[in-house]
């Protein structure tokens, strides 16, 4: 299914009302204090938050990956790492945002991981049956003033990014069985192929429909490798990629949860998700409006609806046996009196060896972008 640019997601610039709900300081710190009943902590000051949403929280399996995950994070990068499993009754996007708050005003935060797809996460779109999550309360610190609101939600305007939030959601409609294998699955990838090394192979795909500006900043990928840009690919040439290997991959076009349309031609120039399990790199981009979402059930009802759909970006961090991280959303978005995008503030210093959380910690954004996988990925020299 592909989308006109007359249908594309109607809330890219606006967001819910966190406000709406206010939280008191009482009520946040014994949901705090719940919340880390029973978690684990890898030793030392916590650098990685793992919160793990109800239904998966007391699977020892789950547990017992998530603990390897953390060792090995914790051997590569001498991070420390804290596993929260969230109760029903926490499984809130604001309250869980005021227990990642706490542990960032305690320790030195640098990502949080989201197990889970019942996270409650906060709306970034809903339109024609097309839904997207916003990470903008976890990724942001501060409270309310961190936000623009207006009249119809928070505004996304420009701000700084002080933890990466990256989700790891399996799709709702899968049997539990399926999703527990493929959550191993994806940790278990995580774990043990630590040390990725940088071949120097960047590819990019853009439309020409939409690369009026965004071109130039592609092109600073250039000076970082063998770096291949083309416009208007046919299918044929999106076929000819997926039989070759690279460190970064990146497609830019009007898009679906279900993939990009990186040519003018229509009928040609189709990169489809279910391409990503084909796939050889460890690090993928789509660039796009609801790129970073799912398909559902309902529209238009002011809430996030569950996935109904399996075929949508962010699961294949689930089924590609090479990706590690995924950044989906407005990626080579401009326009601004600095820097906001994702290619010119994170892609440079990702190539240079730092984790993807270091990367992004501290840059400017707008458009909600979506990390997807795991937050610690980095390239070895």
């Amino acid at each position: 299914m592909k989308t006109s640019p007359s249908r594309i997601i109607l809330l890219c610039m606006a967001f819910l009302l966190i406000s709406q709900l206010p939280l008191s300081s009482t009520p946040a710190q014994e949901m705090i204090t719940q919340a880390t009943i029973g978690s684990e902590t890898i030793e030392g000051s916590i650098q990685l938050l793992i919160m793990v949403s109800p239904q998966y929280a007391s699977d020892s399996d789950i547990t017992g990956a998530l603990q390897l995950y953390a060792t090995a994070v914790k051997n590569d990068l001498g991070w420390a790492s804290k596993i929260i499993p969230i109760t029903t009754k926490e499984n809130n996007y604001q309250i869980i945002d005021t227990i990642i708050e706490q542990y960032y005003a305690t320790d030195s935060i640098k990502a949080c991981l989201m197990v889970g797809e019942d996270l409650n996460t906060a709306l970034g779109g809903d339109s024609d049956y097309l839904e997207q999550p916003s990470v903008i309360p976890w990724a942001t610190t501060g409270g309310s003033s961190s936000y623009g609101n207006t009249s119809k939600g928070i505004l996304c305007q420009p701000y700084t990014i002080s933890i990466c939030v990256s989700l790891l959601y399996p799709t709702h409609t899968l049997s539990y069985e399926t999703k527990k294998t493929d959550i191993i699955a994806a940790l278990t990838k995580f774990t043990t192929q630590r040390y990725i090394h940088f071949t120097d192979s960047i590819n990019v795909f853009e439309s020409s429909d939409l690369n009026t500006n965004s071109k130039q900043l592609y092109q600073l990928l250039a000076p970082n490798g063998t770096y291949t840009y083309q416009e208007d690919p046919d299918d044929a040439e999106i076929q000819r990629s997926l039989s070759e290997s690279y460190s970064v991959y990146m497609v830019h076009g009007h898009s679906t949860p279900a993939g990009t349309d990186v040519s003018t031609q229509k009928q040609t120039g189709w990169f489809s998700a279910d391409y990503l399990d084909r796939l050889q790199t460890p690090f993928f981009g789509a660039d796009g409006c609801y790129v970073g979402g799912w398909w559902s059930d309902h529209r238009d009802n002011n809430n996030l609806d569950a996935s109904c759909d399996a075929t949508w970006y962010g699961s294949k961090i689930f089924t590609s046996p090479a990706i590690h991280a995924m950044a989906l959303g407005f990626l080579s978005q401009n326009g601004f009196s600095k820097p906001v995008n994702f290619i010119e503030n994170v892609l440079p210093t990702l190539l240079s060896g730092k984790t993807l959380a270091e990367a992004m910690i501290g840059t400017c954004s707008i458009g909600d972008t979506i990390i997807v996988g795991d937050p610690t990925f980095h390239f070895t020299e």
